[in-house]
């Protein structure tokens, strides 16, 4: 394990995680529904690969969320690219765990985890208006709305756009 919360563990995903992560996470609609939709189980052995290269070289990521060895999905940053130290917050949770309080306890356990070891300088988050619980967890962990941005994936909408620093 990486770090760990109150009821949870965050480790590492593996390419074993492919056929849970797909059905509950990355590739439910459900899930997926505000996020721009899913991802083909084919694209998702690439984004482990990925993520455990972020984390072999700036030691972060994003990680598997954990519970009694049962995977309720993902959390963590996805590091920007002109500079790994702002990092964009990320959380998918299975249909079945959402809304039980997991996804802000995984948030507020990730943000300090970046705290204590100066992981992160700036951390960021983009959530679609229709997305309350997000909207939420993103304010529980400290974050502040600075304005807009829009995307394709989602469909251009206004989605409010929230930071935090850290230094």
């Amino acid at each position: 394990m990486i770090f760990e919360s109150e009821r949870l563990s965050f480790r590492l995903i593996e390419q074993g995680d492919l056929d849970e992560l797909f059905n509950n996470v990355w590739g439910n609609s459900e899930t997926m529904h505000f996020c721009g939709g899913v991802i083909t189980k084919e694209k998702i052995p690439q984004i482990i690969e990925y993520g455990r290269s972020q984390y072999n070289t700036y030691g972060n990521t994003i990680f598997a969320v954990i519970k009694d060895d049962k995977l309720l999905g993902i959390c963590g940053g996805k590091l920007d690219e002109d500079d790994p130290f702002h990092v964009e917050l990320i959380i998918h949770l299975a249909k079945e765990y959402q809304h039980q309080g997991y996804g802000t306890e995984a948030l507020k356990a990730y943000v300090e985890w970046l705290k204590d070891g100066k992981r992160a300088t700036c951390i960021y988050a983009s959530v679609h208006p229709d997305n309350q619980a997000s909207l939420n967890m993103t304010k529980k962990c400290g974050l502040v709305q600075c304005g807009f941005r829009q995307y394709e994936d989602t469909g251009f909408v206004d989605e409010p756009y929230f930071e935090l620093n850290l230094d």
